[in-house]
């Protein structure tokens, strides 16, 4: 049976705690939280059984196998290295860290060890998402040269999302899965060329529309995110031999192959009994543990830290009003 580690005890860490109840041969064996409190009514409501420790230090006495992150987006780089410097296999819930700088620390404590690491970029372990990029490698659509990516909720309620100090915005819960689809797409090494922020009075933005560019010039891709409304969620792609649609990017519901007339070639739909993506990432790390990897296929370190690169400069920009 292989024991997982959860530090957190918010949404995220509910949903992950539901996610893996009915896989086999992995349970939740120990959730830490800031008190123990919460700890104790975590576990009693999420994953009878597992033992509820607190502070978060206390996990490291455990036995785990993978301990996932699931604190606030300005906690994840000290929870990380606290971890990893005591041997422990991690995978960090997105945005993986605040700045690209904090992200090199942990890949390099983590090299320097031999631990596992991973951001929990859910969606690049999900079927849907292998077979769109399945769909492009082997040229269904010709050469990407246009993408397009919406993603929005009503989630400017949430105290961390309108918190400087906490990691809010828009971009850092919401454009980190526009961002990703383009560089699973289009490769990494993608340029910010253009940014449009509408701010709250916290100084974070509401809603974001940015551009990336491949450096060559030739594939560009637009995205706008929000938390203040529920957008379709969808991506288009655009190659010159046809287009893909791929609807609910963040957590996809279908994926449809066209040609350039929009006649429909192939088309894959989630598969609501399998295993979900919080799921699937948590797998796919234990196998890349077993394997003696200290990183995913399919959420490689250098993914990770392009994204916190691309990340970096979009926060300056929009520090600019926009400006770069």
């Amino acid at each position: 049976m292989h024991k997982i580690g959860i530090i957190g005890s918010g949404v995220i860490a509910k949903v992950m705690a539901g996610s893996l109840r009915d896989i086999p041969d992995i349970e939740v064996s120990c959730v830490a939280s800031r008190n123990t409190d919460s700890a104790v009514r975590f576990v009693n409501e999420n994953c009878p059984g597992a033992k509820a420790v607190a502070p978060y230090e206390e996990i490291l006495s455990e036995d785990t196998d993978l301990i996932y992150i699931a604190t606030p987006n300005h906690c994840h780089f000290d929870n990380a290295m606290m971890c990893i410097r005591a041997g422990k296999n991690v995978l960090v819930e997105k945005p993986f860290a605040m700045d690209r700088k904090q992200a090199e620390e942990i890949f390099s404590e983590a090299e320097k060890r031999h631990v596992f690491v991973c951001e929990a970029m859910w969606t690049c372990f999900m079927p849907i998402h292998k077979q769109i990029l399945e769909w492009i490698d082997s040229g269904r659509i010709g050469k990407v040269l246009y993408m397009s990516s919406n993603l929005g909720y009503e989630i400017s309620h949430v105290e961390r999302l309108v918190s400087p100090g906490m990691g809010g915005g828009s971009y850092p819960d919401l454009g980190v899965y526009t961002t990703n689809l383009a560089a699973s797409v289009l490769g990494m090494g993608l340029i910010p060329t253009s940014c449009y922020p509408r701010k709250i009075e916290s100084g974070v933005e509401k809603d974001i529309v940015y551009t990336l560019e491949t450096p060559d010039g030739s594939s560009m891709s637009v995205s706008y995110v929000t938390m203040c409304a529920i957008t379709d969620q969808g991506a288009d792609i655009i190659g010159t031999e046809g287009r893909i649609r791929a609807e609910n990017l963040n957590n996809y519901k279908s994926a449809t192959l066209m040609d350039k007339a929009g006649n429909i070639l192939g088309e894959i739909k989630r598969d609501e009994k399998a295993p979900n993506g919080y799921a699937l990432e948590v797998i796919a790390s234990l196998k890349a543990i077993e394997n003696g990897c200290i990183e995913t296929a399919e959420m490689p370190h250098q993914r990770s830290l392009d994204l916190m690169r691309i990340s970096d400069i979009i926060r300056e920009m929009v520090d600019n009003d926009g400006i770069k």
